[in-house]
């Protein structure tokens, strides 16, 4: 069964019958409800790739990410949900989702080639997911490769961005912590200087000088978590410690968890935590985690959205959208205590 059967058995010209199988405005709908009719009753599936080439499209949407010394894309609790997202709004699409993963040591590192699906254009668009080198970027944009950028942003580089709203989040958790009665509030921060840590860091400095809080920035390493438990565990330790403490996202917020639980510190009465992010990990346990939830699978289903928009003109040179959040309290943050606010 092919199209020429299908469209002699609906009584309609080949072309009308791939128009209305397309979803082509200029057929009725009378005459598209009859082509479609019969391709179910003839059980008639199109050629996924003669429709490409008919289109001249491949039908792929290519997402490139780059590794992170030892870390799996696939293990980080972030990116794995936007992957999600993506995967369910392309499906809906009947597209095919493409995925590369470039070699890496960190921000900054640069690339030692083109990922193919640049090279090659194996794709019609493409989903940057995370920090890139600059190079990779310029090499996308002079192509007029259709693509959307995700999670970090380039502001000397026209293109377009799917972002976290991280400084209004961080500023929100402030608000939370100070609505508490807590005055001196750390920041456990990566030393991974990501674009998103960047501007969380930012927000969180700018709402205690607002409140007129009293504020302190711990860099840690991302890559050895015992050490930053130790480290942690001794800047908690000190005899003018803050009352709360905020981790730049989940992960390093639990970590500050288990290293005042090391110490004997109890949490939330002692010290009050949270986090940015809401993984799932931060639901879990018998210390459910205070977070500021970012709509991750939103984040992947906007993006691929994106990139289909840019894939038809016409095209607008920029664009950004930064995605609210919400503030989820649960167990790890309560009032300060008098003796933390004498302290």
């Amino acid at each position: 069964m092919n199209i020429y059967d299908l469209a002699r058995e609906a009584g309609v010209s080949i072309a009308t019958a791939s128009k209305a199988l397309n979803g082509r405005g200029d057929v009725n709908e009378q005459t598209r409800m009859k082509v479609v009719d019969t391709a179910r009753r003839l059980n008639y599936h199109p050629s996924h790739m003669a429709r490409g080439l008919a289109r001249r499209r491949t039908e792929n949407i290519g997402v490139i990410v780059q590794r992170r010394f030892d870390c799996s894309f696939f293990s980080n609790p972030f990116y794995s949900k936007v992957l999600e997202g993506m995967e369910l709004e392309i499906t809906a699409r009947n597209y095919n989702l493409l995925l590369n993963v470039l070699p890496g040591e960190g921000v900054g590192a640069s690339l030692p080639q083109l990922p193919k699906l640049v090279r090659e254009k194996n794709a019609d668009g493409l989903v940057l997911l995370g920090e890139m080198p600059r190079d990779l970027l310029v090499e996308v944009f002079d192509r007029r490769i259709p693509s959307v950028n995700v999670d970090f942003h380039t502001p000397s580089l026209l293109g377009h961005y799917v972002l976290t709203d991280n400084r209004g989040g961080m500023h929100s958790l402030v608000e939370h912590l100070a609505g508490l009665g807590h005055r001196r509030i750390a920041l456990v921060q990566s030393d991974l200087q990501d674009w998103s840590f960047v501007e969380r860091q930012a927000g969180f400095e700018a709402a205690c000088r607002l409140r007129g809080l009293e504020c302190e920035v711990w860099p840690v390493t991302s890559r050895d978590w015992a050490l930053t438990r130790l480290t942690l565990a001794q800047r908690l330790g000190a005899p003018r410690r803050p009352s709360a403490v905020l981790g730049i996202n989940d992960e390093h917020a639990i970590a500050a968890l288990e290293a005042a639980k090391s110490i004997g510190l109890k949490v939330p009465s002692d010290l009050s935590v949270a986090g940015f992010d809401d993984i799932d990990a931060a639901g879990e346990g018998d210390k459910a985690l205070t977070t500021f939830r970012v709509d991750k699978r939103r984040m992947g289903i906007e993006a691929i959205r994106t990139v289909f928009r840019l894939m038809e003109p016409p095209v607008e040179p920029t664009s950004r959208l930064d995605l609210p959040g919400e503030v989820v309290v649960r167990q790890t943050t309560a009032p300060a205590v008098a003796e933390a606010l004498l302290g």
